[in-house]
C-alpha cells in the first residue's frame, strides 16, 4: 500500500521503521535528488547516533561556498535570484568541510567538477565507475531505500513522472530484481516537486501504487539551474570546428559544459546562417587543412533531414537545436521499420504502397493478426479509432472490412478508409536525465505534449550502450557523433578527463567512456573528443597535449579524433607516428618544438619530419581578429543563448575572472597598481552600486573599490 505524508520527519521515521536503522539509501544524480526527505531522514541520523545512513548518489548541487567579502557582495545576489528557494542537500556543507557524523557516510560516483580536490573525506569515498555500471555496482552496497523527486501527471492522478531520472528507477530496481542473492525488498520514495516538467513516455511514467511513500507538503521548491558560461574565442573555435563533422541525417550526443554551448551555436549558424559560416572556413583555411576529414565524417551544409540525439543528458543546446529546426530526425522502435526508413524504402508520410513494402518484407502477414494491426495502429499507419475484432477491422461507422490483404478489393478497400497520414510515435531524442538553466527548466515545463511526447526520458542501459537491443540501436544511430570534452590528452591520443596524476579525482568518468567505446562499435560512428590546447595556471599558460600522464581516462587505443581551438587531429587507424603528426598540429605553437624533439629523441617520429608550415602558426593572437570579426557580424556571442547575468555583472565576471590564476607575486603586484590608480568614479558609477561599493564604510571596503576599478578599466 502506498502511504502518503504531507511531513517529510514523519516519512523519515516510517522509513526508519519499516527498514531498520542501517538506511543504505540511492538517490539520483542531479536534480532528481528528493531534499526534501533527504535532509529528513540526515537530521534524524544526526539526532539519533544509533541510525546508520548510507547515501549513494552522483553530482550533488548546492550553493559554491564563498570565500572572501567580494565573492560574496557579486556572487550571492546571483544565487538569491537563481536559486529562489532551492534548498541545498544538508550533507553537502558538511562533506565539504569533513565534518559528516560518524554514522552517516555518502559515496558519489561523479563529483561536482573540480570542487573536491584535496578533500580527503570526498575523495576516499568516490567510486570510480562507468555510467552504464553504477546499476550494478550499487549491488555491492545493499540498497535498501531509492527515493527520487518525482512530478505529478496533470490529467492521471495515479501516475507520476520520474523526469529529469528515470534511469535510476529502471536500472538499480531491475537489477535487484534479477539479482537471487539479494532477497531483500527495497522501499520506493517519491518527493512530488510540480516545478519539476512532466515528462511522458514508457519509461518515464510510473504509477503511484508502485511507491510504497510519497511525501508531498505542498511546498515546492525551485530546481538548481546551471549557470551560463561565457564563451571565448577558443570555445567558438572548437564548437566550428566540431560541426564540420555531423553529418546531416546523423546521431549527436555532446558531453556537459560550455563546449557544447559553443558546439550547439556552431550548427545553428551551419543551418541558419550557411553563407556566413562558408566564409569563416575560407578564413580559418579549413580547405588546406582538414578537408580531407571534413569530406570524409562530415559536411558543412544545412540540415535538411535533420538530426536525432541520443545522449546521458538533455540540456539547454539541445533545446535550441530543436528551436531552430536542427533536431528533427525521428527515430522508432522496431527494426523492420526504421531499416526501411533508413534505405528511404518508405518516408515518414504514409502511403499506398507502404502495405506492399511491409507485405514485401514480411514485417505483416497477408491476412492481419491481431499482433499485426497493434503494429499498424502504434505508428500510425492504420487510424487511432480503427478497431479489430474477429479478423476485421471494423470503422468508427461500423463498417467491417476483412483484414485479408490478398484479395484486392479488401486491400484497396484498407488503403482508402484505413490509412493514417503520417507515422507516429517517432523519437526525436532519448536522454537518462536532464539539467539546465533555469530557461530551460521554464521551456520544459511549455512545451506541448506531442512535443513532449518525442523526447523520450530513459534507461541510461539505452543511451550510453548497444545491448539494450543491438540490432535496433545500430540502426537509429546512423552516422553517430559522440561529442565529449577532456581535460588533457596525450600525444598517444589518451585522453585524461576524470582525476590528476596523483589519483586526486575531478569529476568522474561518467558516460564518456561508454560513448567513445560505443563510437568504435558502430561502422559510421566516430567519437569526437574536444579541448584547449592550453590552460592558465598559476606558474603561467600550460599545454593541455602532453607527452604522457599517468592517469588517463580513456586508453590511446581508443583513439578517435580531437579538436582543439587550431583544428582537427584523425588519429583512428593510424599508426603512433601518425597520431603525433596529428596532434601535433593541433597544438598551440609554443610547445610544438618541445613536444617534437622529444618525440625524435625516442624515435617515435623520424629525424627528419618537420611540423606543416600551416600549422606552426598556432597562436591565440592568431585566430582572435578571426573571431573578432565575426563577432561584428553575429557569429561568436559571449552568451549565445542568453546570459544569467545583467550587463554590469557580465563586465565584473570578465573582469575578476583571472584572479584565480595568480600567484603570491602577481597578488601583491595587482594590490600595489590598485591602491595608486587614481580615477574618477563616474565611469564606475554603475558596477560599484552593483556591489555596494560607491561608499566605503571601512578600509577593506575603500581596498575592494579600488580594485574593482583597475581591474574594469580595461572592460568599459
Amino acid at each position: 500500500m502506498t502511504e502518503y505524508y504531507q511531513n517529510f520527519d514523519l516519512a523519515a521515521k516510517n522509513i526508519v521503521e519499516r527498514v531498520g536503522k542501517t538506511i543504505v539509501m540511492g538517490v539520483p544524480l542531479g536534480i532528481g535528488k528528493p531534499i526534501g526527505l533527504l535532509n529528513a531522514i540526515y537530521r534524524l541520523a544526526c539526532e539519533d547516533s544509533s541510525v546508520h545512513l548510507t547515501i549513494f548518489t552522483g553530482l550533488t548541487l548546492a550553493r559554491p561556498t564563498l570565500h572572501n567579502e567580494l565573492e560574496k557582495r557579486f556572487i550571492n545576489p546571483i544565487m538569491d535570484r537563481m536559486l529562489q528557494d532551492y534548498e541545498d542537500p544538508l550533507y553537502e556543507r558538511a562533506r565539504e568541510l569533513q565534518q559528516l557524523p560518524k554514522n552517516i557516510r555518502v559515496i558519489e560516483f561523479f563529483l561536482t567538477p573540480g570542487k573536491y580536490l584535496h578533500n580527503n573525506y570526498a575523495q576516499q569515498n568516490y567510486m570510480s565507475s562507468i555510467y552504464t555500471c553504477v546499476a550494478r555496482d550499487l549491488l555491492h552496497f545493499r540498497l535498501n531505500v531509492i527515493a527520487q523527486q518525482v512530478a505529478r501527471s496533470p490529467s492521471h492522478p495515479d501516475h507520476f513522472s520520474l523526469s529529469s531520472n528515470a534511469d535510476l528507477f529502471y536500472e538499480v530496481v531491475n537489477n535487484l530484481e534479477r539479482s537471487p542473492e539479494y532477497g531483500k525488498k527495497i522501499i520506493l520514495a517519491a518527493e512530488i516537486n510540480t516545478n519539476l516538467p512532466y515528462m511522458p513516455g514508457h519509461d518515464a511514467e510510473v504509477a503511484v501504487k508502485d511507491f510504497h511513500i510519497v511525501a508531498d507538503t505542498g511546498r515546492y521548491r525551485a530546481l538548481f539551474p546551471l549557470p551560463r558560461e561565457p564563451l571565448a574565442a577558443q570555445d567558438h573555435l572548437i564548437g566550428f570546428y566540431t560541426s564540420c563533422l555531423v553529418k546531416d541525417g546523423g546521431t549527436l550526443q555532446i558531453g556537459i559544459g560550455k563546449l557544447s554551448n559553443a558546439i550547439a551555436s556552431a550548427l545553428i549558424h551551419r543551418h541558419k546562417n550557411n553563407a556566413l559560416y562558408q566564409d569563416l572556413l575560407k578564413q580559418l583555411s579549413i580547405e588546406s587543412k582538414f578537408k580531407d576529414v571534413i569530406t570524409q565524417v562530415g559536411n558543412t551544409n544545412v540540415f535538411s533531414e535533420g538530426l536525432y540525439a541520443s545522449t546521458e543528458m538533455l540540456s539547454d543546446e539541445y533545446l535550441q537545436l530543436y528551436n531552430h529546426g536542427i533536431l528533427k530526425k525521428r527515430v522508432y522502435d522496431h527494426i523492420g521499420l526504421q531499416g526501411l526508413l533508413n534505405e528511404k524504402i518508405i518516408s515518414e508520410r504514409i502511403t499506398p504502397e507502404i502495405i506492399d513494402v511491409l507485405l514485401a518484407q514480411k514485417i505483416i502477414q497477408p491476412i492481419l493478426s491481431l499482433l499485426d494491426f497493434q503494429f499498424l495502429q502504434k505508428f500510425g499507419i492504420l487510424k487511432a479509432d480503427i478497431k479489430f475484432q474477429d479478423g476485421n477491422l471494423i470503422l468508427l461507422n461500423s463498417t467491417k472490412i476483412f483484414a485479408d490483404l490478398t484479395n484486392a478489393k479488401n486491400k484497396q478497400e484498407i488503403i482508402i478508409k484505413c490509412l493514417g497520414d503520417h507515422l507516429i510515435g517517432g523519437k526525436i531524442i532519448h536522454a537518462a536525465f536532464f539539467l539546465g538553466s533555469t530557461e530551460f527548466y521554464k521551456q520544459l515545463n511549455q512545451l506541448s505534449p506531442d512535443v513532449l511526447q518525442q523526447m523520450a526520458m530513459t534507461s541510461v542501459a539505452r543511451t550510453n550502450a548497444l545491448s539494450w537491443s543491438n540490432d535496433l540501436l545500430r540502426l537509429q544511430r546512423q552516422h553517430g557523433r559522440f561529442i565529449n570534452s577532456t581535460m588533457m590528452v596525450t600525444l598517444a591520443g589518451g585522453s585524461v578527463s576524470d582525476g590528476l596524476k596523483d589519483m586526486q579525482i575531478v569529476s568522474g568518468v561518467g558516460g564518456q567512456f561508454d560513448f567513445i567505446n560505443m563510437a568504435q562499435q558502430l561502422s559510421d560512428a566516430r567519437a569526437i573528443t574536444i579541448l584547449h590546447s592550453t590552460r592558465k595556471t598559476k606558474n603561467g599558460i600550460q599545454s593541455n597535449i602532453v607527452w604522457e600522464y599517468s592517469n588517463q581516462t580513456i586508453p590511446h587505443y581508443l583513439h578517435d579524433i580531437f579538436i582543439t581551438e587550431y583544428g582537427i587531429a584523425d588519429c583512428r587507424s593510424k599508426t603512433d607516428a601518425e597520431v603525433i603528426q596529428a596532434l601535433l598540429n593541433i597544438t598551440d605553437s609554443r610547445f610544438q618544438s618541445e613536444f617534437l624533439a622529444k618525440a625524435k629523441r625516442l624515435g617515435k617520429l623520424a629525424n627528419d619530419y618537420e611540423i606543416p608550415t600551416i600549422f606552426q602558426n598556432n597562436f591565440p593572437e592568431v585566430i582572435q581578429p578571426i573571431v573578432n570579426e565575426f563577432c561584428i557580424k553575429g557569429y561568436c556571442s559571449t552568451y549565445p543563448f542568453g546570459s544569467d547575468l545583467t550587463p554590469e555583472e557580465e563586465v565584473i565576471a570578465a573582469a575578476v575572472a583571472d584572479l584565480k590564476y595568480y600567484n603570491r607575486f602577481k597578488i601583491i603586484k595587482l594590490m600595489f597598481a590598485a591602491i595608486f590608480f587614481i580615477s574618477s568614479d563616474d565611469k564606475y558609477k554603475k558596477y560599484l552600486n552593483r556591489l555596494q561599493l560607491m561608499q566605503p564604510k571601512n578600509m577593506k571596503e575603500w581596498f575592494y573599490k579600488k580594485l574593482v576599478k583597475w581591474l574594469i578599466r580595461k572592460y568599459i
